[in-house]
């Protein structure tokens, strides 16, 4: 910071140009200052207030000239910052393949028919949206977890990424009482090598095997009735004799998509 002085002023502004001028020729003429006057003294002191001001005024200058530039210096930390960032998430999704998607990631579910109720691997769903929570920590916001702190496995709504897999490892040619589903999971989303996890899911296409009944659609109101009454289903006007072979007729049907579901 500067340490040089400027000169204050003789006179006060607030005194006219003119008695200035009358007040030096006095003293010039005659030799005489008197300085133990109030009006000397007065003088002084509003010099050196002056003389104060114009140095703070210097001083002030000088901090916004350094303020400019440490918020210059602010804003490059912010674009570094945020390639930190980025680049922070980006490890974090390398190492732990996930996404948060507000739309729907497609993939297959079966459910078994028990008792009157649509089962999936550990609980019955009784509505086509399905939200999941985490049995060792219900409280947790950050389902499906993904450090296994839950297990092995994992919280989560399961769901596989192809059909036919799924078809040959759960069900054979002549079973009956299960349905196959079409899902679109949303929220946190876990990819792994042959499926998701997910926070939610909710079925756009269904198929309902019964022992000589079947309801294949994507309409939402059936598929709501299919999860709250499967039996009732059915027995319902949606239903029609079963046709065969079976896993064919599921597979064109999940795997088409229908435009109220694009």
């Amino acid at each position: 910071m500067s340490t040089t002085r400027a000169v204050p002023p003789e006179f006060s502004s607030s005194v006219p140009r003119d008695l200035q001028e009358r007040l030096r020729a006095l003293r010039a003429r005659y030799g005489r200052h008197r300085a133990d006057s109030a009006g000397y003294r007065f003088e002084v002191a509003t010099n050196r207030r002056r003389f104060q001001l114009a140095e703070i005024r210097k001083q002030i200058a000088e901090l916004e000239e350094r303020a400019r530039v440490i918020e210059s210096e602010l804003q490059g930390f912010g674009k570094g910052m945020l390639v930190l960032v980025r680049e922070e998430i980006a490890a974090y999704e390398s190492e732990f393949p996930e996404a948060w998607s507000p739309t729907g990631v497609p993939g297959f579910r079966i459910w078994v028919l028990d008792e009157g109720r649509l089962v999936g691997a550990r609980r019955p769903w009784t509505e086509p949206e399905f939200e999941a929570t985490c049995n060792a920590f219900p409280d947790s916001d950050e389902i499906p977890h993904t450090d296994e702190r839950c297990g092995r496995l994992g919280c989560g709504v399961y769901a596989t990424r192809e059909l036919r897999p799924l078809l040959e490892s759960h069900v054979r040619e002549g079973d009956c009482g299960y349905a196959a589903g079409r899902v679109e999971m949303s929220g946190k989303v876990v990819e792994h090598e042959d499926g998701y996890r997910a926070q939610k899911a909710i079925v756009v296409a269904v198929a309902l095997i019964g022992r000589d009944r079947e309801v294949y659609t994507t309409d939402r109101s059936v598929i709501q009735l299919i999860f709250r009454n499967p039996v009732a289903a059915l027995d319902a006007p949606a239903s029609r004799k079963l046709r065969t072979p079976v896993l064919p007729l599921l597979e064109q049907h999940l795997q088409e998509r229908t435009d109220e579901w694009i």
